[in-house]
């Protein structure tokens, strides 16, 4: 069976995207310096450490130009500290947004609860109906927002392409 024009470009495009991830990073070629000497001299480096430390998370040590959790299986290029520095930004943003799906999902569960808590609750006269009712609708308003999705603008930190 022959493959639609829209295959064929698929493909394309899935190999345009693998061999740009094998050639690495293009400033790869370019960079005199070693990003862990460039990191403990930059001035937001303090700000990064406090932040973590703060919530008690260790901050990474750049010691030496070195990533010892590469994997070659990856496909991509061993690239030392700047490639793990890289790779930390991906797994913090993916462990912030993991954390945010968590924190909603109980502030719902608890605001589900606490609404159960008032409809079955004594509203026999005129002045605790409304203001259970009032209650309810102050919490139904904290779950919508609970709904919405945040953005967070952050300085791109990945390239691809050649640099030829």
């Amino acid at each position: 069976m022959a493959k639609t024009s829209a295959e064929y470009q698929r493909a394309y495009r899935q190999r345009k995207a693998e061999l740009a991830k094998r050639a690495g990073d293009p400033t790869d070629k370019v960079a005199t310096q070693p990003f862990s000497e460039f990191l403990p001299n930059d001035g937001n480096w303090p700000v990064i450490e406090e932040v973590l430390d703060c919530v008690g998370v260790t901050p990474p040590a750049f010691d030496s130009d070195t990533d010892d959790q590469w994997q070659e299986q990856w496909g991509e290029p061993y690239r030392a500290s700047i490639g793990r520095a890289e790779r930390m930004v991906g797994a913090f943003l993916d462990a912030a947004s993991g954390l945010a799906s968590a924190i909603a999902r109980y502030k719902r569960q608890e605001i589900d609860r606490a609404i159960a808590d008032l409809e079955v609750s004594d509203l026999n006269d005129a002045a605790s109906r409304k203001a259970a009712l009032s209650q309810m609708m102050r919490l139904n308003q904290v779950r919508e927002q609970l709904d919405r999705q945040v953005r967070w603008t952050l300085p791109q930190w990945k390239t691809t392409g050649d640099s030829k």
